[in-house]
């Protein structure tokens, strides 16, 4: 899917043989062998960069649909801004939060990200992030797409990330939710972050526990705190990222 893709949009690209599930035999927390898999399989491309010399890589997952202006965009890394870690071009379809000012970009246009925006079928990261993030999840325990994109993690926290907006990447499953059909592609994530709750756990007092717990954690460390203070002075806008539809 994704090579019929890159043919009717005109670019070129190098297929990045995914690891096995089958393969991955060491507990890593609560992961999943899918999980585990892409995770590494992400680690393998990133390690390809470091090995390039290159600036800058663009990562896609087979499971990707991706707009028409991917094309320009993957022409030249000119119009990325020099102090970036990762351009996420994917909208996961939630609600997010990102700076108010952008940059406009060949019709489109880059925001800092200011929350968590799950996913990982497209981005673009420099060098010498690929570099950090590969020292920095060598025992790795969570999601590819929460350790890149969810600044609760440690490692998020610390990356200067732009959301495109719109978007020009989606996982198929959102468009064929849409229109009712099963995707073609199976996604690279197995996604089992959040266990099912057990029989009396789900009620309102659980959630309200679990949102005490929370806001307890965001306030325990003075990162943290300082982090939610910077973001409550910056201007933001809250939105379902859209996707550019074809």
């Amino acid at each position: 899917m994704f090579r019929d893709q890159a043919e009717r949009l005109g670019f070129a690209f190098d297929r990045l043989a995914a690891v096995d599930a089958h393969n991955c035999t060491q507990t890593r927390g609560r992961l999943t062998p899918g999980e585990i898999a892409c995770f590494e399989s992400h680690r393998k491309a990133w390690q390809l960069l470091v090995d390039s010399g290159e600036p800058w890589l663009a990562v896609f997952e087979d499971d990707a649909l991706l707009a028409p202006p991917i094309a320009t965009l993957l022409a030249s890394d000119r119009w990325i801004p020099a102090q970036s870690d990762i351009v996420k071009l994917e909208t996961f379809e939630a609600r997010v939060a990102i700076a108010a000012k952008g940059i406009s970009v060949e019709g489109v246009s880059l925001h800092r990200l200011q929350t968590a925006h799950c996913g990982s079928a497209g981005y673009i990261l420099s060098r010498q992030c690929a570099i950090d993030l590969l020292r920095q999840t060598k025992n790795f325990t969570r999601p590819v797409d929460i350790v890149l994109f969810d600044h609760e993690h440690e490692v998020s926290r610390k990356l200067q990330i732009l959301q495109m907006v719109p978007a020009v990447c989606i996982q198929e499953r959102f468009i064929a939710d849409r229109v009712q059909q099963l995707p073609r592609a199976d996604s690279l994530i197995s996604r089992s972050e959040v266990a099912p709750a057990s029989p009396g756990q789900s009620g309102p007092l659980t959630k309200l526990k679990r949102e005490g717990t929370r806001i307890m954690r965001q306030f325990s460390s003075p990162m943290r705190l300082s982090r939610l203070v910077r973001r409550a002075l910056q201007p933001s806008r809250h939105l379902v990222v859209p996707y550019i539809e074809a």
